[in-house]
């Protein structure tokens, strides 16, 4: 028995042993698809397949990190740097690049990634999301590599069809949803940066709204 099949969402899947991606210790490169809404929870995945477009690689991620791959991949830059933006500026201040990165490892529902960053005639990884690794990758146009038993266990390949069935549609529905700002597409507020806004607010004698931010850092402290 080759694998599993599955029906719906995205018509007949069948999640093969998927054997002999790469001569190369035992890794594939991959590429960004996009990002689509999982159909039945609504959350985000980032949807990667290898170079031959035979298999894909569905990750649940985050929000904000769903938006800051989405934005990469439509060159729509975000009002001001957010943090992927910050690391690739530093990079080039220290003269240092992203090599590659790998997904390497799935445990308990959880991918596991590695960066390798090169400075000079060093090398040297970071553990880090998924997530966080390809939106640094995309910023950088680092190579993006998965094991083979991540491939193994959630690799899902796809008989007669360049992309999953469904997929382009819901890649749209995320691009409106991002479009209408239905997407978190900022760090979330810390209670240092209310406290800054809280300060200007008195400062200009806004005391209004000065209230309304001293109440919700109130109930920032008390979570």
């Amino acid at each position: 028995m080759d694998g599993i099949i599955f029906a719906d969402p995205y018509n007949l899947w069948k999640i093969s042993n998927i054997m002999g991606f790469s001569e190369d210790a035992g890794m594939i490169q991959m590429e960004v698809v996009g990002v689509a809404p999982e159909p039945n929870s609504n959350k985000p995945l980032v949807w990667l397949r290898d170079e031959e477009q035979t298999v894909f690689l569905p990750i649940s991620i985050g929000n904000f990190e769903a938006t800051a791959i989405y934005m990469e991949l439509y060159d729509e830059p975000p009002p001001r740097p957010i943090c992927y933006d910050l690391v690739r500026t530093v990079l080039g201040q220290v003269n240092a690049k992203v090599e590659r990165i790998v997904i390497s490892d799935l445990k308990d529902d959880t991918f596991y990634a590695q960066i390798i960053f090169k400075q000079g005639s060093s090398e040297f990884e970071v553990d880090s999301r998924p997530s966080d690794a390809i939106a640094l990758a995309l910023r950088v146009a680092a190579p993006i590599f998965a094991s083979d038993a991540v491939l193994d266990e959630a690799g899902l390949e796809v008989e007669g069809e360049e992309i999953p069935l469904g997929l382009e549609e819901d890649m749209e529905l995320f691009e409106a949803a991002a479009e209408a700002e239905l997407v978190v597409q900022e760090e979330p507020e810390s209670v240092v940066t209310l406290q800054k806004q809280l300060e200007a607010a008195v400062s200009q004698e806004d005391y209004e709204k000065a209230a309304k931010l001293r109440d919700k850092i109130g109930r920032m402290d008390a979570e």
